[in-house]
């Protein structure tokens, strides 16, 4: 027996082509006359070493290629590594601290991979919408696409919303656009309007998680808090595995007041993704329940979970204050204002989490992270 070259095909000797591909067997076809001997055969063993010897030559040249290209590379990164030694001793020389340089450094970097993503995500929905248009003007369509789409990359989502809803109205039944100017009109506090754009989809799709989810949340903010629990409760049913729905149930419960439930949904979303906003959430309602060691507990694991959480640090103050540890204390409140140094409440608001401090949009950057929310402007710093 003998394999075919093109797909390892078993073939008998007797065979000149391949009785599965047709290509041509580059052995001796046929049984060889006795004398015959090498002279016969060596015709295709010089055929298949030619092939050889052009493989060979053709991979020589991508190595050589590959070579060429991370040799410039090696240069370029010596030049730039060069450049930065250079520019870090001329800055440390004036007297500027550069601690902090290298931990800044890797979280632009890893803010920018998170914007190519945010970009890439963007651009996917996007081609949905245009595949979802069911009407007969698609390149006027398109326009109004590709405008909100510039707007959304440049970090003007209010200015998109004209366009969205410009090209909703002429595609009313493409529910992916639909939930798209939803989600914008919900991260702009347009709640009324995200009311009504998810309505329109759950009409169409009962068991669509993300509608279901978001008009919980939307609901919960506009301060109808029954229709918000029966829509989040909807949202856990549909998706068990949501660490966001269920810290969101949580909170809600804990706003009115139903410890007991909200220390089990909080739980439950922290088995299923630890997080510091669901930390802080429990020593809130720890707190309230009067279990002062419990809720300094998750509020270290919130400050150990993120270091930058500035008001986990000052409620950590605050009920250190309570339990007098005093230096303890000291040293949260002094992190909580070298982490935030223009806001001035820490220097008004004495009370133990407040009301702003454990709303529902403490838990936006979880619910944003989760549902993979189109990116938007952040609010403007508040000044005193």
């Amino acid at each position: 027996m003998i394999h075919c070259q093109n797909c390892t095909t078993r073939n008998s000797l007797n065979r000149e082509f391949c009785w599965k591909c047709g290509a041509r067997l580059l052995v001796p076809s046929g049984p060889a006359p006795f004398d015959a001997g090498l002279p016969f055969m060596e015709e295709h063993v010089l055929e298949r070493i030619s092939a050889l010897e052009y493989s060979i030559n053709t991979l020589t040249k991508r190595v050589d290629s590959m070579m060429e290209t991370i040799e410039r590379v090696a240069a370029s990164n010596f030049i730039d590594h060069t450049m930065i030694e250079t520019l870090t001793d001329s800055l440390e020389s004036a007297g500027i601290d550069l601690a902090n340089l290298e931990s800044e450094w890797r979280k632009r970097i890893d803010s920018r991979i998170l914007e190519t993503e945010e970009v890439d995500r963007l651009s996917a929905r996007m081609q949905r919408i245009m595949e979802s248009y069911k009407g007969s003007d698609r390149q006027q369509f398109s326009l109004w696409i590709e405008k909100s789409y510039d707007l959304l990359v440049a970090d003007r989502a209010p200015e998109s919303i004209h366009f969205l809803k410009t090209a909703l109205e002429h595609d009313a039944a493409n529910h992916e656009l639909g939930l798209l100017l939803a989600e914008v009109c919900f991260q702009n506090k347009e709640y009324v309007t995200a009311i009504d754009y998810l309505r329109r989809v759950l009409d169409a799709r009962p068991a669509h998680f993300e509608a279901m989810f978001l008009m919980g949340l939307v609901q919960q903010r506009k301060g109808d808090l029954h229709e918000a629990q029966t829509r989040l409760e909807n949202a856990v049913g549909l998706k068990s595995d949501s660490s966001a729905a269920h810290a969101s149930l949580g909170s809600l419960f804990a706003e009115v007041g139903n410890r007991k439930k909200a220390l089990k949904h909080l739980a439950t979303a922290l088995k299923l993704k630890p997080s510091a906003p669901v930390h802080f959430l429990l020593g809130a309602v720890y707190y309230d329940s009067g279990q002062h060691k419990r809720a300094i507990g998750h509020l270290r694991k919130a400050t150990e979970l993120d270091p930058d959480f500035d008001e986990a640090f000052y409620q950590l103050g605050l009920l250190c204050l309570e339990m007098n540890w005093l230096k303890k204390a000291q040293e949260c409140f002094k992190t909580a204002q070298a982490l935030n140094p223009k806001e001035g409440r820490y220097r008004k608001r004495v009370r133990s989490f407040s009301e702003e401090a454990t709303g529902p949009d403490q838990l936006n950057g979880l619910i944003r992270e989760e549902l993979r929310l189109v990116k938007y402007p952040a609010p403007p710093k508040r000044t005193k």
